[in-house]
């Protein structure tokens, strides 16, 4: 018990600093001209979303929804994309939901259990999620059978 509260505390730290980084290049980014954003370096914050799709993809307590629902690296990343796109871009108690969201089972499972149909169905997701990090819950969303 006392090795997971360790890791646990140690993945936490971790991704602190790459969010912080992440949003740092983000917003170094989206504040240059035309010219800047267009011809930016975007390796660095490439490399440092992959960092943070490595940590969940390996996270241990991720394993049961990452098999079951057959999400890949590119899935996590591409869902951290669209979570900012639909508002999940921000803070809810010291979470950036858009990279936390995939961080944690409870909310990865979420996410892909069912393929969401339209934008109003997507919305409900991004709302819940950042929801579950602002009331601090911990328990799942919904109710998966991993057997």
């Amino acid at each position: 018990m006392l090795g997971e509260i360790f890791r646990s505390f140690k993945k936490s730290l971790k991704v602190k600093k790459l969010t912080k980084e992440y949003l740092k290049l983000r917003m170094d980014l989206s504040s240059g001209t035309a010219f800047e954003i267009l011809t930016a370096d975007t390796n660095k914050r490439d490399d440092i979303i992959q960092q943070i799709v490595d940590t969940a993809y390996n996270e241990p307590n991720n394993q049961p929804p990452i098999k079951k629902f057959k999400i890949t690296r590119n899935n996590l990343t591409e869902i951290i994309q669209r979570l900012e796109i639909m508002g999940c871009g921000q803070y809810a108690k010291g979470h950036y939901v858009a990279i936390s969201s995939i961080l944690y089972p409870q909310t990865l499972e979420y996410i892909f259990y069912k393929k969401r149909k339209n934008m109003d169905e997507n919305q409900r997701m991004a709302i819940d999620l950042i929801n579950y990090f602002a009331k601090n819950n911990t328990g799942n969303i919904v109710d998966i059978d991993y057997e």
